[in-house]
């Protein structure tokens, strides 16, 4: 069974990375939105009646690409390899099977709500996705080929008042198109079957991370570093993060590649659309989330006293920028476009 990975994030309260403005952030936008849905498909690779169910699963994702999450979580004694079958067993898997009471599989959870049948699916999710979300999430995940890690970062923006007086942030990770042995009682086992949205780890704890007292017009934004398995493939590994009401529904789940994958939206009032940096703090390179349709620019970095420290070309429709701060002194420096509002972020090694 996979063991849990090297985790580490530090939150906005930390005040190692600020920026100027929060009406600046790029990773999700301030104006009320509806629903996604995230649909949690509890199976195993010896289930021979899951296929059906995985259909059904992607055939829905298919017709809501944007609106749709899918995890497919693997467990039970079903899901124990033979031989050279994958295993797709994980701690935070066997946690959400427990907390769910699931004694049998295929079944899924609907943004949480309680576990149904394939049959019921498609009936659920144009339910869910008919509904108004208090709050709106966005990431951005960048991998760093050295040192193997990911650096993720969320954000999410109340524009509405949540039903409860907590919520929790979960980030996950998911892999696809994972070839490898699925019985089938239907088409006969499968010797090569695509796994899809296999689930691999939680960044967070399975628990979530809780935000307290949710109200409109807050902004929260948590960073995270997360060390990637060799074994794994960085093509088709995927971020997911969702909001979730204490004991309640989830609002919002989004999904970005882990390499260089964001939400980012189009903010042109600071930073010419550039968004937070992250990680935090910063020791080797920030990564930068940008508006998709930005037209280049002069980037500069400056220290305290506004000198300028590092100063390059950006390519013009980047959605990801990279700056490299090994170089520079810990301390506070700003960066931003030409003729933009310029943000914060504070190096140390």
């Amino acid at each position: 069974m996979n063991s849990m990975m090297n985790k580490f994030h530090l939150s906005l309260a930390t005040a190692l990375l600020i920026p100027l403005s929060f009406e600046a952030q790029t990773l999700v936008t301030t104006e009320p939105q509806g629903r996604t849905c995230l649909l949690e498909v509890f199976t195993a690779i010896n289930c021979g009646n899951c296929p059906a169910a995985h259909t059904v699963a992607n055939g829905l994702a298919a017709d809501h690409p944007d609106d749709l999450v899918l995890v497919e979580v693997h467990g039970g004694s079903l899901s124990v390899p033979q031989g050279a079958q994958p295993d797709f067993r994980t701690d935070d898997g066997a946690a959400l099977w427990s907390s769910w009471g699931v004694t049998f599989q295929p079944q899924g959870l609907v943004n949480r709500s309680q576990l149904s049948s394939a049959n019921s699916w498609p009936s659920s999710v144009p339910v869910v996705l008919s509904a108004s979300s208090p709050v709106n999430v966005g990431l951005a995940s960048a991998y760093d080929a050295g040192s193997q890690q990911l650096s993720i970062m969320v954000e999410a923006y109340y524009t509405g008042t949540s039903l409860t007086s907590t919520d929790q942030l979960y980030v996950l990770l998911t892999e696809d198109h994972v070839v490898g042995y699925q019985q089938d009682y239907v088409n006969g086992a499968h010797a090569a079957y695509d796994h899809r949205h296999a689930l691999r780890d939680y960044v967070t704890s399975v628990e979530g991370e809780d935000i307290t007292m949710p109200a409109a017009g807050e902004f929260v934004q948590h960073s995270y570093t997360y060390t990637v398995p060799s074994t794994w493939s960085l093509e088709e590994l995927h971020v997911v993060a969702f909001v979730q009401a204490d004991q309640g529904p989830v609002y919002q789940v989004k999904r970005v590649a882990a390499m260089d994958g964001s939400t980012a939206i189009n903010e042109s009032s600071a930073g010419g659309g550039l968004g937070s940096a992250y990680p935090v703090p910063a020791a080797e390179q920030v990564f930068v989330p940008m508006a998709a349709d930005h037209i280049g620019g002069v980037l500069t970095v400056t220290d305290v006293q506004g000198r300028t420290v590092l100063s390059f070309s950006v390519p013009a429709g980047s959605t990801l920028l990279t700056i490299p701060v090994a170089d520079l002194a810990d301390g506070v420096y700003a960066y931003g476009l030409a003729g933009a509002d310029r943000r914060l972020m504070v190096v140390r090694h």
